[in-house]
């Protein structure tokens, strides 16, 4: 769909999304709100540090990593920008990929994304319920069973989702505004303060980290910046799509970046720059431990951002349900999924079946998630059987978005209309080591906990079954003829 202004309201055809009517700030708020900086400094920061599957990171220098990562995911985002520009499509990467490798390979790519953002989708929910069982009960011996706030959640979430993208998007706007902004606003005030022994330069002297400790601190650098590219899903529904959605992509992971790189950097002060102290497992997650040291907090500031990080968690289902729902409807008016799964409501025009069916299937995997001891294998030191569903969701939906970033950094090398062939190759050198180091950030000593060391081959299941789909699809014919996703949204 091409560019058009926000012009006097009328009926959408049936079949198709809402009036393009959402801003620039709506679509900005979609990709922050998937990627959840605050949840992500809370709990998979630390891993650049050293946390991670190998026990190894770039420990000080993790601000150092992140800026290195943040450049790897400029190049990714800059070619998905030059898509967006041309394609205005609820499938986005699975419409790009289309694009730059032809409709087989594109069905390919949109069945692992989706299939991954689907795990994502689902896990957020225990995460929620359990997380806020835990603050509740921590700190005002409130119990309240945690699957019961993550069906509250579902219902909640998907509610925003169906009534319409609008409601989604101020409300993740919102919330992020927020989480950010208190977080970052005490990040300032500890820096500014010096931490423990003042301030240093050393997180970012290259002369204080290894190349091996800063290989192994981007294997996990990359991975906090998945949902970047979700702004795309809304491009049908966006009024300057040429406009707003690149700039949405690319401002994500700059600003994301950003702050990720000035809060590690925060935090390492917060503790002195004793690593030893700031990866131990008694201060996880470190920015509580922070938080809560009564000489940049203490205990009650320490509550609030417990509160401030569900609130995030709360934003980043909400852009992960938008994203999952789009990418459905959008596959299944391509027929490469049931007819069903395309419908639109008639007065809301949101993809209301779609996303009622990723409704479900949250509320059911909540119920066996609690009723089958977490479904996957766990640790005795779990904080409960949520937490195991949701470790190994998370994983397994971060491995199928990284797979088809790389795909996406490789159509870089192809060209793109209009654009420079020099700088799409830099920007997909660039943004195939990120995501390659990601993705090997993913499998790479894996633990069997959690059955995370079977995610890579859970993936290869999950994409040889596309496979099959595949030539299923094939048989019918179905790739003998342009999709009329590509027809209305195609390059132009």
């Amino acid at each position: 769909m091409e560019s058009v202004p926000a012009a006097p309201a009328v009926d959408a055809p049936a079949g198709e999304l809402g009036r393009p009517r959402l801003s620039l700030v709506d679509v900005v708020a979609q990709s922050i709100g998937f990627i959840g900086p605050v949840f992500s400094v809370a709990f998979l920061l630390p891993s650049v540090a050293g946390l991670g599957f190998t026990g190894k990171g770039a420990g000080v220098g993790s601000p150092l990593a992140l800026i290195v990562a943040t450049i790897g995911m400029c190049g990714v985002a800059w070619i998905i920008s030059c898509y967006a520009r041309r394609i205005h499509a609820a499938g986005a990467l699975y419409d790009y990929v289309t694009d730059g490798f032809g409709q087989r390979v594109g069905f390919l790519a949109g069945w692992v994304y989706y299939g991954g953002m689907t795990l994502l989708c689902v896990a957020i929910f225990p995460a929620f319920g359990g997380f806020m069982a835990l603050t509740l009960l921590g700190n005002h011996n409130i119990d309240i069973k945690w699957w019961i706030l993550a069906l509250a959640s579902v219902v909640a979430v998907f509610g925003m989702t169906i009534l319409g993208v609008q409601i989604s998007t101020r409300t993740q706007l919102t919330l992020a505004l927020v989480s950010v902004s208190v977080i970052f606003s005490w990040i300032i005030y500890v820096i500014v303060k010096g931490g423990v022994h003042g301030n240093s330069g050393t997180p970012f002297d290259p002369s204080a980290i290894s190349f091996n400790d800063l290989f192994y601190g981007l294997l996990y650098a990359c991975l906090v910046f998945t949902g970047f590219e979700t702004a795309a899903n809304l491009a049908e529904e966006t009024a300057e799509p040429r406009r707003s959605i690149p700039r949405a992509v690319l401002w994500s992971v700059v600003g994301v970046g950003a702050f990720y790189v000035i809060v590690t950097y925060g935090l390492e002060l917060a503790f002195g720059l004793d690593m030893g102290a700031f990866l131990d497992p008694k201060n996880f997650p470190p920015l509580y431990t922070a938080a809560a040291n009564p000489a940049f907090g203490g205990s009650t500031f320490g509550e609030v951002v417990q509160w401030i990080v569900l609130v995030d968690i709360f934003a980043v289902a909400l852009g992960v349900a938008n994203a999952c729902s789009r990418g459905y409807f959008a596959l299944a008016r391509d027929g490469r999924l049931p007819r069903q799964l395309g419908a639109v409501h008639p007065r809301l025009r949101t993809p209301w079946v779609a996303a009622g069916l990723l409704g479900v299937v949250s509320a059911v995997l909540v119920i066996l998630t609690e009723v089958t001891d977490g479904i996957v294998s766990g640790a005795p030191s779990d904080p409960g059987v949520w937490f195991r569903f949701f470790q190994f969701g998370a994983t397994f939906g971060a491995l199928g978005l990284i797979i088809v970033y790389f795909l996406i950094a490789v159509s870089g090398f192809l060209g793109q209309p209009g654009e420079n062939r020099i700088g799409l190759a830099i920007a997909a050198i660039v943004g195939a080591a990120a995501t390659l180091a990601a993705i090997w950030g993913t499998v790479y000593k894996a633990p069997a906990v959690y059955s995370l060391d079977k995610v890579w081959w859970l993936t290869a299941a999950w994409a040889g079954l596309g496979v099959l789909v595949l030539l299923f699809l094939h048989s019918r014919g179905d790739f003998d003829r342009q999709t009329s996703a590509q027809e209305r949204h195609g390059s132009g």
